[in-house]
C-alpha cells in the first residue's frame, strides 16, 4: 500500500510540475491515429465534440474530475487526428499535383523558390566509375501553369531537380520553368527509401525534372528587407567558416555550427552513422546548449545579473536561429532554452519535462507529419529518457561509489584531490550517465529506421564530447567577432579549424574498429514497443512483487523476439532472379534453392550509390543472406562499381571474370586498362579471381548452374563490351540468358555459330541498346519473357525505321519488362516451369 501510495504522489508530482505533459502525449497520440486509423474525419469531430461537451459539463465536479481531464484529453486527441488527417490525405482541388501523372509530362510552371536552393555536386560516390554531375534542388511553390488556355492559377509544393548548377537561385524569387512533371513515386525495389512518403508528409506530392539552367527564368524577387538581410547573413556566415579552413574542415565547421551539410562530409557522415554519433553532426540539444551556455557564462563574467544574463542569452538566441538552419531537434532545443530563460526572468521555477513538452507541442501543432521523421523521434525520445531516467540511472551505477566518498575526509592540502573526487568525478559521472541513457533509448529507433547496432555509440560519444567543445567554442567566438575584429576573427577560426581536423582524424580512426557496427535486418513496430516496455520495467521492477523474475522473464522475450526478426528467409522452391532497378547498369541476385546467393553484376552508370540504396536495402528487406560469390560481366563500371563498397561490410570468396578483364585499353587513361582499379580491391581483400570462358559451367547447387556461352577460349583482343560474360543460368530444366553488354559483332558470332540455346527469359544485351543483329538474337533465343535494365525505354534512334517496329515488336509479342517502368523485377524459374513479378506492373 505504501508503494501503491509513493507511485501515485509520484504520477501527481509529476503532473503539477508537467502540466502539458498530457497534452503532448494525446496530441501525439492523436497525430499517429489520424495517420494510421482508417476513420473518417467527421468520425472524430462527433468524437471530439462529445469529449469537449463532456469537459465542460463536468470541470465543476472535483469528484469528476479525472473524467473531466480524460475528456479535454479525448478532444485534444481529436483535434491531432484531424489535422493530421487533412495534412496527409487531403489536397486542394487546384493543386498542381492534379495536372500530373506517373508518367512525365512536359510542363511549364511559375511559383516562388520556397527554401534556399541546395547545390549537390560529385559526393564521391561511387568510389569507382561514373558519378553524377551537380544539380540543383529547392521547394517550389507554386503559382501557374500553363496549358493550351492559357496561364492557370495553382497551389501546392513541387520538388524542383535541375539537371545543372544554377547560382542565381535564392529564397523568396518568382521564376518559370520548363520541364518533366510527374507525381512522386515510391522505392524502385524492395527495402529502398521511399522518397515518396517522405515527400507527402512535407506536403509535396509532384517533381518536376529541368534539363538545364537555361530552362529557368527569373521573373522578379520578391524577398522583404528582412529575408534579403538573413540571407546576406547567411551567406556570410557560411562563407566566413568555409575559409577559416580547408574543403573538408571548413564544411565541417559548417555543419557543427550552422547546420549545413556539404557533400565533401558524405564519408565523415557515413564512418559517424555506424559509430552511432551521427547526431554530433547536425546541430542539436548539444551544440545549442554549448553555444548559450557559453553566451552565459561570458555574461556572468562581465558581471550581468542572472536575469539580465537570460535576456542577453534570447537575444543571442534568436540571431542565432536566424543563421542556423531549422531542424526538429534545433527548433526543440530553442523552445527548452527559451523556457529557461524566461523562468530566470520571471524568477519562476523550471520544470524540463514540462519545456519538452510544450517543444513537442509547438512543433505539432505547426508541422504534424514531422513525428514520423526519424530525427523527431530521436530527439524527443533521448531527452524524455534524459530526464526521467537520468537521475535513477545514475544512482544504480554510481550510487555506492557515491556512498562511499562521502564517507572521505580530505584535508586542507587535499585540494587537488578533493577537486578530483568531487568535481571532475560529477563531470564524468553526469557524462557516463548520460551517454548511456542516450545509447539505450536510441538503440530501438536506430535499428527501426537505420537498420544497425552499434556497440561503440556511449564511449564514442563521450570520447568525441571534448573535440567536439573544442570545435565550438571558438567557432561561435570567431563567428561573433567577424565583423569588429576580422583579423581576430580568422585566427580563432583557424583554431576551430585545427579542431576539425583532428575531429575527422579521429572520426577516420573510428572505421578501423572492430565490429564497429552491425548491420540488422528489419524490426517491425512491435518490437520497437517491446524494447521500451522492457525498459520502463528495468526502472520499476523494484516496486512490483517479483519485480525481479517479471524483468527476467521479459528480457528473455526481447532476446528471443530480436532473434525472431533477425532471421533469414527460407529457401525458395525455385532459383530466383532478382534485377535491381538502378538506372543505367546492372545489379542481379541470384538465390538457389539451397537459399545461397549470389551476385550476377552489380554497378551503375546513374551517379547512384548502388550498395547503399538499392543492393543492400533489398538484401535487409528480404532477409537474404549476403552473396558470397560474384560474376562481373566485363570491365564497365557500370557493372562492377558497387562491389567495393559491398566488400567494405562483407566478404566474397571469389569473383568471377572473363579472360580479359583487367588488360583492355581505357580510352579515358590509357596508363590504367579497365578494370584495373577494381582488381586491386579485390587483391587489397584478398578476394581470389577467376577467370571464365566460353564452354566452363559453374555448378550453384544441386538444381541450378550457370554455363558460360561467350567469350570462346582464347581471345583477350575483344572490346569491352563483346568481351562480356555470356551467361545461361539454368534450375531443373528452365533458364534465363544474361548477355552482358556484347554489341553487333558477338551477337552475330554467337548465332551464326549455334551457340545460342532456347532461355525462357532473356535480358536484352547492352541494356536494350539497338542494334542491327539484334532481332536475329532475339529470334535465336526465342524467350517467352523479355527483360531490359536500363534508365529510360529503348525505342532506338529516330531515323532507324527498323528499329521502331523492332521495339514496337518486342512491347506486343513478348512479355515485356523494363526497370525504369516496373521497378524490380524477379523471376522465378525451375521444375519446368518461370514466373515473372515486378514492384510495379
Amino acid at each position: 500500500m505504501g508503494e501503491q501510495a509513493g507511485s501515485t504522489k509520484s504520477s501527481k508530482a509529476i503532473l503539477i510540475r508537467a502540466p502539458l505533459a498530457p497534452v503532448a502525449v494525446a496530441l501525439a497520440c492523436g497525430t499517429v491515429a489520424g495517420r494510421f486509423a482508417p476513420l473518417p474525419v467527421g468520425l472524430w469531430v462527433v468524437l471530439g465534440a462529445a469529449g469537449l461537451l463532456t469537459a465542460i459539463g463536468t470541470f465543476r465536479w472535483d469528484h469528476l474530475r479525472l473524467l473531466s481531464g480524460l475528456a479535454v484529453a479525448l478532444t485534444i486527441f481529436c483535434l491531432a487526428a484531424v489535422r493530421s488527417n487533412r495534412a496527409y490525405f487531403s489536397i486542394s482541388t487546384s493543386d498542381i499535383v492534379t495536372y500530373s501523372d506517373q508518367r512525365a509530362v512536359l510542363a511549364t510552371l511559375r511559383g516562388q523558390v520556397a527554401e534556399t536552393p541546395r547545390i549537390e555536386e560529385d559526393q564521391g560516390f561511387p568510389a569507382i566509375g561514373y558519378r553524377r554531375p551537380p544539380v540543383t534542388r529547392f521547394v517550389l511553390q507554386a503559382e501557374g501553369i500553363s496549358t493550351r488556355s492559357g496561364w492557370r492559377d495553382v497551389s501546392g509544393m513541387v520538388a524542383v531537380t535541375i539537371r545543372q548548377r544554377d547560382d542565381r537561385l535564392r529564397a523568396g524569387q518568382r521564376v518559370e520553368l520548363a520541364g518533366w512533371l510527374a507525381r512522386i513515386e515510391g522505392g524502385d525495389n524492395p527495402g529502398q527509401y521511399d522518397w515518396s512518403q517522405h515527400a507527402r508528409r512535407l506536403g509535396i506530392w509532384t517533381i518536376l525534372t529541368v534539363p538545364s539552367a537555361q530552362s529557368v527564368g527569373l521573373l522578379s524577387d520578391e524577398r522583404s528587407a528582412w529575408a534579403r538581410a538573413t540571407s546576406r547573413l547567411r551567406a556570410a556566415a557560411r562563407e566566413h567558416l568555409a575559409g577559416c579552413g580547408d574543403l573538408e574542415s571548413g564544411q565541417l565547421l559548417n555543419a557543427l555550427i550552422i547546420g549545413e551539410r556539404h557533400p565533401v562530409l558524405r564519408s565523415l557522415n557515413r564512418i559517424m552513422m555506424r559509430a552511432g554519433v551521427a547526431h554530433y553532426l547536425s546541430i542539436s540539444g548539444a551544440h545549442l546548449g554549448v553555444f548559450l551556455g557559453f553566451v552565459y557564462l561570458i555574461c556572468r563574467i562581465f558581471a550581468l545579473t542572472p536575469r539580465r544574463s537570460a535576456i542577453a542569452v534570447l537575444v543571442v538566441l534568436g540571431t542565432y536561429m536566424v543563421l542556423a538552419e531549422p531542424n526538429p531537434p534545433l527548433l526543440r532545443s530553442a523552445i527548452m532554452a527559451t523556457a529557461i530563460c524566461l523562468a530566470t526572468i520571471f524568477r519562476r521555477p523550471y520544470s524540463a519535462l514540462n519545456a519538452l513538452a510544450a517543444a513537442l507541442v509547438v512543433l505539432l501543432a505547426a508541422w504534424p507529419m514531422d513525428i514520423f521523421d526519424a530525427g523527431f523521434q530521436l530527439s524527443f525520445g533521448i531527452v524524455t529518457g534524459l530526464i526521467l531516467l537520468l537521475r535513477p540511472t545514475r544512482r544504480w551505477l554510481f550510487g555506492r561509489w557515491m556512498k562511499r566518498r562521502g564517507l572521505m575526509v580530505f584535508r586542507g592540502s587535499d585540494r587537488l584531490r578533493r577537486w578530483l573526487y568531487h568535481t571532475a568525478a560529477e563531470w564524468l559521472i553526469d557524462a557516463t550517465t548520460m551517454a548511456i541513457v542516450a545509447y539505450t533509448v536510441s538503440i530501438p529507433l536506430v535499428a527501426y529506421h537505420f537498420g544497425f547496432f552499434s556497440p561503440y555509440a556511449a564511449p564514442l560519444s563521450e570520447l568525441l564530447a571534448a573535440p567536439i567543445l573544442a570545435v565550438l567554442v571558438p567557432g561561435y567566438m570567431s563567428m561573433a567577432l567577424a565583423a569588429p575584429m576580422p583579423n581576430l576573427s580568422y585566427a580563432i577560426g583557424r583554431l576551430a579549424d585545427r579542431a576539425a581536423e583532428a575531429l575527422a582524424w579521429m572520426v577516420r580512426a573510428m572505421s578501423d574498429l572492430p565490429g564497429l557496427s552491425f548491420q540488422l535486418r528489419p524490426v517491425e513496430i512491435w518490437w520497437v514497443i517491446l524494447c521500451y516496455a522492457v525498459l520502463t520495467l528495468a526502472v520499476l521492477h523494484r516496486r512490483l512483487r517479483l519485480g525481479r523474475v517479471v524483468l527476467a522473464v521479459a528480457l528473455v522475450i526481447l532476446a528471443a523476439a530480436t532473434m525472431y526478426t533477425q532471421r533469414t528467409a527460407p529457401a525458395p522452391p525455385t532459383a530466383e532472379l532478382n534485377i535491381l532497378s538502378v538506372g543505367g547498369g546492372q545489379c542481379a541476385v541470384l538465390r538457389c534453392p539451397n537459399g545461397k546467393t549470389f551476385l550476377l553484376d552489380a554497378g551503375s552508370r546513374s551517379g547512384m550509390d548502388v550498395y547503399e540504396q538499392a543492393l543492400w536495402p533489398f538484401l535487409r528487406y528480404q532477409r537474404l543472406p549476403a552473396p558470397e560469390v560474384a560474376f562481373v560481366s566485363h570491365a564497365n563500371t557500370d557493372h562492377y562499381n558497387a562491389i567495393p563498397e559491398f566488400l567494405q561490410h562483407h566478404s566474397l570468396r571469389r569473383v568471377y571474370v572473363n579472360d580479359a578483364f583487367g588488360s583492355q585499353e581505357n580510352k579515358l587513361d590509357s596508363t590504367h586498362p579497365l578494370g584495373e582499379d577494381f582488381l586491386h580491391v579485390l587483391q587489397d581483400r584478398r578476394v581470389p579471381l577467376l577467370r571464365l570462358r566460353g564452354g566452363d559451367v559453374v555448378n550453384l547447387d544441386e538444381r541450378t548452374s550457370i554455363r558460360v556461352l561467350w567469350p570462346p577460349r582464347g581471345t583477350t583482343n575483344l572490346p569491352v563490351n563483346d568481351s562480356s560474360l555470356v551467361l545461361l543460368v539454368t534450375c531443373d530444366d528452365t533458364s534465363i540468358l544474361l548477355p552482358g553488354d556484347i554489341e553487333e559483332n558477338a551477337q552475330r558470332s554467337l548465332v551464326a555459330e549455334g551457340l545460342l540455346p532456347h532461355a525462357d527469359a532473356l535480358i536484352v544485351p547492352h541494356h536494350g541498346g539497338w542494334k542491327t543483329s539484334l532481332p536475329g538474337f532475339l529470334a535465336a533465343v526465342n524467350p517467352r519473357y523479355v527483360v531490359v535494365s536500363t534508365s529510360r525505354e529503348p525505342t532506338g534512334p529516330a531515323d532507324e525505321e527498323q528499329a521502331g517496329l523492332f521495339y514496337q515488336r518486342l512491347r506486343n509479342s513478348y512479355r515485356f519488362y523494363s526497370t525504369v517502368r516496373n521497378g524490380w523485377i524477379r523471376i522465378l524459374l525451375g521444375r519446368g516451369e518461370i514466373h515473372v513479378d515486378s514492384m510495379r506492373e
